[in-house]
């Protein structure tokens, strides 16, 4: 049994005339009567009967049947508009990465609220992770894009490029000298304690510290943290004070100060990394998206 079984019974069905139904359906009547024929002996069922030459009625199985064939249509045809709007990337699901800087500065909920103003049909699966763990679960096949601090360059079968930068701030203990100024240079610096990142989190940051050191100069760092909340939380408990990315200046823990860094050339670049080879319309059509966003921002 075929799809267009059903349809030409219900277009007889409906019509309850053979010369009709053929007539909506575009086929010659004979042909018509001919499929309906071979659709009752594929049932072992007798559809119709005729009650003219081509007027008919519907049999008791046949008005059972009626329901079950035009339901079968309806999922036909549902399943044929999902199966198109999958091919265009209009439906589908995302795992999407995202480093925490990534989520205070409104990067992420904002682009994908962006994305769903044309394909909400689509649904996301988000993950905090840090900017290494990303790129292996990219490779895996567990994430499809990720939101990460961008790098020189990218692991092998992946690809990125940046969405946004954004400048470093300077966080301090609220009762520190250096927080009554409204801006701060490098060279004020110099003879601080730092709160830096452990050295896996440090080369996914591209050294904060690093980039409002003074040349020829190291900062002195006596403290490591494995996150940018755990470095907040350091900072507010005066062990000593840190750099990290403008949008955790968001983040309203009790004891902190955030100060501009004048003077600073290098910004916190976050990129969008993704797999060179992908293949999932959604997924590019995604990627299509946060192109086109960070060319206008």
């Amino acid at each position: 049994m075929e799809l267009r079984h059903l349809k030409y019974f219900v277009a007889v069905a409906e019509e309850l005339h053979f010369a009709r139904a053929a007539e909506r359906l575009n086929i010659a009547a004979p042909t018509l009567s001919h499929q309906i024929g071979a659709l009752e002996t594929m049932l072992g069922a007798k559809l119709l009967t005729r009650k003219t030459r081509s007027a008919v009625a519907l049999t008791n199985a046949g008005k059972r049947f009626l329901i079950a064939a035009r339901d079968a249509l309806k999922q036909a045809a549902y399943a044929e508009t999902v199966g198109r709007h999958a091919a265009r990337g209009d439906t589908g699901s995302i795992a999407v990465g995202y480093v925490f800087s990534n989520g205070c500065g409104g990067l992420v909920s904002s682009t994908l609220a962006g994305f769903r103003k044309t394909h909400p049909e689509v649904s996301f699966q988000l993950a905090r992770m840090q900017t290494f763990a990303q790129f292996k679960a990219l490779i895996n096949g567990n994430l499809d894009v990720a939101f990460a601090r961008a790098l020189a360059r990218y692991p092998t079968g992946l690809a990125g490029f940046i969405i946004e930068r954004q400048p470093f701030n300077l966080v301090l203990p609220e009762n520190h000298p250096l927080a009554a100024r409204t801006q701060v240079t490098p060279a004020m610096l110099v003879d601080e304690s730092f709160i830096g990142m452990t050295l896996e989190m440090e080369s996914g940051f591209w050294g904060n510290i690093a980039a409002v050191t003074p040349p020829g100069l190291s900062l002195r760092i006596v403290e490591r943290a494995p996150d940018a909340f755990t470095v907040l939380a350091l900072v507010a408990a005066g062990i000593g004070i840190s750099v990290l990315s403008e949008s955790l200046s968001r983040i309203n823990m009790p004891g902190l100060t955030f100060r501009k860094l004048v003077g600073v050339t290098r910004t916190a670049d976050h990129a969008v990394v993704y797999r060179k080879n992908e293949s999932a319309p959604v997924v590019k059509a995604f990627i299509d998206f946060l192109r086109a966003e960070a060319k206008r921002r």
